[in-house]
């Protein structure tokens, strides 16, 4: 009996029947590098809006089509592919072999019989999807165990203990020749000791000429704890394999008490700028945008009605070139004590790009700095600063802000809040203007903050 895998050769040529082609330019057209994301099982309307690579979310996964042996299921991996092909984008297969959703019904097959079975799967991806970019071959092959069935199949450990990791490279490069292979891994973006042993992995893969990229996932469960720096280095050792680098499933929700749009834009302006102009990283993929819709919740940057998020709105001003300059610095800025708790602030408003005012608090010239709680709108001019403590000395500086960044602070203004008033006197301690003239003592005045005792007889 002829298996259907073999048939599949015959359906490419109806993938070929593109969807219309769309007018729009995509956030990275034009730049030395893509901007892509996934799809599911459709493609969102607005993508082409924004985004110019597709790796589909689960469709390319051996689980989402071979769900029961030999009866295949490409809707949702058509869509993808036919969407790519239509419109110009490079298309990355995700993934021919991974520890996790893979068909439940190769746990009864033995290792012989499972090698036919994983070369009929990537045999049926080449044939129907001929005009492949890329494919991440092995995905997660140190954190996703494999099953031992599954892991003897492509030759165990072996002696090089990734001999199934070659293996799976050796198949992918035999069946599609003309592909990028790619391995694709998380967590080694803020772990020296898990990026060394990727580390390891490649340089096995680079010595036999089995390997083209390296794909960085980085995920928010990563990525909202790392600082630039941090994310530099890791790409800088990537990078040292000569290699091309790919972050391939960018999501960032910012953290805090909440996943905040405020956090999220704030952690997307700090780390994707390294991550984008990184002269190794040839394309950043985000692993989905519209909120309620992404596999991480609270990672999108376009909300479900189709309006953006700050992070959004700053991600398509900075790849294309067209975020406001940095606002200008207030001046004149005057701080008058009005009681002993509080300080008004009042300033030149310079700028002309700024969307929030920021006001900084320390209690000697040099800092340390504290921000005050919240922001103020565009264009404020003058602010209260409250529950501060008498007597005291407090300095203040302030700065614009927009989606670029935060402007040069004003100049540095200070005053001392009032000082508590005198307690009142005491009432009277005396035994009052009677009869049989019994004497009376009482405070009469407080002078300096010394008691001033007066005695004074009253005789009848």
């Amino acid at each position: 009996m002829t298996s259907p895998h073999s048939l599949h050769r015959l359906a490419a040529l109806a993938l070929l029947t593109a969807l219309p082609q769309v007018s729009e330019a995509q956030l990275a057209t034009g730049k030395s590098k893509f901007l892509g994301n996934i799809t599911a099982n459709s493609v969102p309307a607005n993508y082409n809006t924004y985004w110019n690579q597709i790796t589909p979310e689960n469709a390319g996964k051996w689980g989402s089509v071979e769900g029961t042996r030999n009866t295949m299921n490409w809707t949702a991996l058509d869509t993808a592919y036919n969407h790519a092909k239509a419109n110009g984008f490079k298309f990355k297969l995700h993934t021919l072999v991974w520890g996790s959703q893979y068909p439940s019904w190769i746990s009864t097959v033995s290792a012989n019989d499972l090698r036919t079975e994983i070369e009929a799967w990537m045999d049926a991806l080449a044939a129907r999807y001929p005009d492949v970019w890329a494919i991440d071959v092995v995905n997660e092959p140190t954190k996703t165990p494999m099953p031992d069935n599954y892991k003897a199949a492509l030759g165990g450990n072996g002696t090089t203990g990734w001999d199934w990791v070659i293996t799976s490279f050796q198949l992918a490069r035999q069946k599609f020749p003309n592909a990028k292979l790619h391995i694709n891994e998380y967590g080694t973006e803020n772990d020296a000791t898990a990026r060394n042993q990727m580390l390891v992995i490649i340089n096995l893969l680079k010595e036999r000429g089995l390997i083209d990229g390296i794909g960085i996932q980085a995920h928010a469960f990563n990525l909202d704890h790392m600082n630039a720096a941090q994310m530099k280095t890791c790409l800088d050792a990537y990078a040292a394999t000569g290699l091309e680098v790919y972050v391939t499933e960018l999501d960032i929700r910012g953290i805090g008490t909440s996943y905040s749009e405020a956090n999220q834009f704030s952690k997307y302006r700090e780390l994707f700028p390294v991550i984008w102009e990184h002269a190794a990283v040839k394309g950043v993929t985000l692993w989905g945008y519209i909120e309620g819709q992404t596999w991480m919740t609270s990672s999108g940057i376009l909300n479900s009605n189709g309006t953006e998020r700050t992070a959004m709105t700053w991600l398509k001003g900075y790849v294309t070139g067209t975020l406001p300059a940095l606002p200008a610095a207030p001046s004149g800025l005057t701080a008058t004590a009005a009681s002993t708790t509080q300080i008004n602030l009042a300033w030149t408003d310079n700028a002309t790009t700024e969307t929030a005012y920021k006001v900084e608090r320390a209690t000697a010239s040099t800092g340390p700095w504290t921000e005050l709680t919240g922001t103020l709108a565009a264009n404020a001019s003058s602010y209260s600063a409250t529950d501060l403590t008498a007597s005291t000395t407090y300095y203040f500086r302030v700065r614009a802000s927009n989606l670029t960044g935060d402007g040069d602070y004003s100049a540095t203004a200070s005053t001392t809040t009032s000082a508590n008033p005198p307690p009142a006197p005491p009432p009277s301690s005396g035994g009052g203007g009677g009869g049989g003239g019994a004497p009376s003592l009482w405070f009469l005045a407080l002078i300096s903050g010394c008691a001033l005792l007066r005695l004074r007889r009253r005789c009848g």
